[in-house]
């Protein structure tokens, strides 16, 4: 969490020395896709979800605070083990180009907070907390004037380290990377 505090004064630094007279353009939309989930040792995709909350704030300039959860792998009751992301919390700067009147790219670069869980059959749920940088790419397509469309690609935190008899009873956490299209309304 002190990360995200770290990432949020620098942040409203950088806002604070940005002159331009780019007018703001608040948003708030919801995300779905492919998590792949990675606990060291394996990877398993399963959906997933975020509500985001962000602003452009200048002509290149951007930020967005998401927050997510997935489904879990496997299925209960059986030697599969069982992973999930019990929810996420993402913070971003996002840097953007306007292509055209209606396309925009960007790129996300933040910190993120994820809350996991793993289990396997006749041994309890490990839960584990883990920050972590945070990154993507995306594309933005405005069909209206307060509605678009996009599809990213994004990845939070480092691979855990681990191997196959410590994670039984020492779980580390998970990373993930996603594959998600997004709708999102704007206020302006």
């Amino acid at each position: 969490m002190k990360g995200f505090w770290k990432l949020a004064c620098v942040a409203m630094m950088l806002t604070s020395f940005v002159a331009t007279a780019h007018a703001t353009d608040p948003y708030v939309g919801i995300g779905f896709g492919a998590f792949n989930l990675g606990n060291g040792i394996q990877k398993k995709a399963v959906a997933g979800g975020y509500v985001q909350i962000g602003d452009d704030f200048s002509e290149y300039l951007g930020a967005e605070v998401r927050i997510g959860r997935t489904g879990k792998t496997g299925e209960e009751f059986t030697l599969q083990p069982r992973m999930g992301i019990d929810y996420f919390v993402a913070a971003y700067l996002k840097p953007h180009y306007q292509f055209s009147d209606r396309l925009m790219g960007y790129a996300l670069l933040g910190a993120a907070t994820l809350r996991s869980s793993y289990s396997i059959a006749g041994s309890p749920v490990q839960k584990k907390t883990r920050s972590g940088y945070a990154y993507g790419l995306g594309l933005q397509y405005r069909i209206a004037d307060a509605y678009s469309l996009g599809i990213e690609y994004s990845h939070m935190l480092s691979k855990p380290k681990t191997n196959p008899l410590a994670i039984r009873t020492n779980f580390q956490g998970l990373e993930t990377s996603s594959l998600s299209a997004s709708f999102k309304y704007f206020f302006f």
